[in-house]
C-alpha cells in the first residue's frame, strides 16, 4: 500500500486519479465530490496540503502546488511534492505534545 501511495508523487497528478488511489486504499477526503470538486477548482497558485483519512484515523497528507486548474475540479493536475503518512498514533502524541506545549507556555 505505502508504494503505490508514495508514487502520488510527481508532476502532472491528476485530482480524480489521485483520489481514486487513495479511496481504493480506504483513504477519503472529510467533504462530498461536490466539496471535493469546489475545493480542487479553486486552488490558488501556492502550495497546499490535503488530508486524506482513514476508518482508523490513519492520515494521508499530500503537499502540492496546482499544475493546471479546470472548471472541473477532478479534472486538476497538481504537482506533489511530498506524501506523508500519519498513523492514528503518532496523530495522538502530535496532540498531546501540543498541548503539553500549550500549558508550560501558559504557566
Amino acid at each position: 500500500m505505502l508504494k503505490r501511495i508514495k508514487n502520488i508523487k510527481g508532476i502532472g497528478k491528476r485530482v480524480k486519479d489521485i483520489n481514486g488511489l487513495l479511496n481504493d486504499e480506504g483513504f477519503y477526503l472529510p467533504w462530498n465530490d461536490k466539496q471535493i470538486e469546489l475545493f480542487f477548482r479553486s486552488l490558488k497558485p501556492e502550495m497546499t496540503t490535503a488530508d486524506w483519512n482513514d476508518e482508523e484515523g490513519n492520515k494521508i497528507r499530500l503537499v502540492f502546488t496546482p499544475q493546471f486548474v479546470k472548471a472541473d475540479g477532478f479534472e486538476t493536475t497538481l504537482n506533489v511534492i511530498e506524501v506523508e503518512y500519519y498513523t492514528i498514533e503518532q496523530i495522538v502524541e502530535q496532540i498531546r505534545r501540543h498541548l503539553h506545549a500549550q500549558k508550560n507556555n501558559s504557566n
